[in-house]
């Protein structure tokens, strides 16, 4: 276990960040730790060398990541997983490892929620970059969904909140209220519909923009018009989702708003970003490191 001890004050006053390793090689088991040890904040680092082993500590205390082999002495490293979380809404932050990779078992891994699967071998900035997006969407971040329709800002909210991400949510029916409350709020990200009575999508992002230019704005339509799109991107809007969109669509795009790495257990995503990078560039990105 790792302790606070000689750790900056403000890191050493905050929460330990309890992560358990679950593999039956002591050398991956030390090569996660190790790297670990790179990251001058508090941790506990929990260490289980079999599935039934894992499982109990999994029920016994709470743990906020799991790096999980898949192959375990006993039951397997996805049974563990399912038996102790199957049934929980938000599960912790999972990575599977293996030194095989098969689609099967990639879509069981995504059917358990689990956000990353690493390749055995793996590197050090693996591990990291897996410690980096855990920080990231355990974070609160503040979303605006701006729609005239309450049916269309209900169906949306449902799908923001199955995002990966924890959203902290509020609503305006019109370009004139989001103004309003982009005063009184930074939002992180703004979802907003393209075609509204008044003040309309683009209109509405070019001045949103200007009160907070780090907002980053998901324009959303149920038209996929290229002239739409380009007037879109040419306010502002760093991406543009045509409806309905699906949870992985909100993941996708909202990797590619705060530099996340796309992990490789990522659906294919059906939005249009404005630059070259978004959800593909993450992907090359992620090959290429």
């Amino acid at each position: 276990m790792r302790t606070s001890h000689n750790l900056p004050p403000a890191i050493a006053a905050a929460r330990s960040l309890r992560i358990l390793v679950v593999d039956d090689s002591v050398v991956i088991r030390g090569s996660i730790r190790a790297a670990l040890d790179k990251l001058e904040r508090p941790l506990t680092v929990i260490e289980a060398a079999a599935g039934d082993e894992a499982l109990a500590i999994m029920r016994q205390s709470p743990v906020d990541m799991i790096f999980c082999d898949i192959h375990l002495p006993g039951i397997s490293g996805l049974e563990a997983l399912a038996h102790a979380f199957a049934r929980q809404e938000r599960p912790p932050f999972m990575v599977l490892m293996s030194s095989l990779d098969a689609e099967a078992v990639r879509e069981i891994g995504r059917k358990l929620r689990v956000y990353e699967f690493l390749r055995k071998p793996f590197r050090t900035s693996d591990v990291l970059i897996a410690v980096a997006a855990y920080d990231r969407l355990s974070r609160v971040t503040r979303a605006l969904l701006v729609d005239d329709s309450l049916t269309a800002r209900k169906l949306m909210r449902r799908i923001l909140e199955r995002s990966q991400f924890r959203l902290d949510i509020q609503e305006a029916e019109s370009g004139e209220e989001a103004l309003k409350l982009a005063g009184m709020t930074n939002f992180d990200t703004i979802f907003l519909d393209a075609n509204m009575p008044g003040m309309n999508g683009p209109e509405t992002a070019g001045y949103l923009l200007q009160a907070n230019p780090g907002t980053q704005i998901v324009m959303v339509s149920t038209e996929q018009q290229m002239a739409l799109i380009r007037s879109s991107q040419y306010a502002g809007a760093f991406a543009f989702l045509t409806k309905p969109f699906e949870p992985s669509d909100v993941n996708a795009v909202l990797h590619s708003a705060f530099s996340i790495r796309v992990p490789s257990l990522a659906l294919p995503t059906h939005a249009i970003f404005s630059d070259a990078e978004g959800a593909n560039g993450s992907a090359a990105k992620r090959a290429a490191q």
